[in-house]
């Protein structure tokens, strides 16, 4: 049993050795922030496409 082993001892780092620096870790991506609500005296911005609906679609 002790030579399953000895290949296991040999891949371990030692503690003797000198130490690295640690990998950098990146900063995470930042997620997409909601905008906030427009200020009361701002109209909201009305798209022309939500008022009427085309005469194709009112043909059929």
């Amino acid at each position: 049993m002790t030579c399953l082993f000895a290949p296991l001892q040999l891949q371990r780092p030692r503690s003797d050795t000198v130490p690295t620096d640690p990998v950098p870790i990146p900063d995470p991506i930042p997620r997409p922030q909601p905008m906030p609500d427009p200020s009361p005296d701002e109209e909201p911005i009305k798209l022309s496409h939500h008022g009427r609906r085309s005469a194709r679609i009112r043909a059929c």
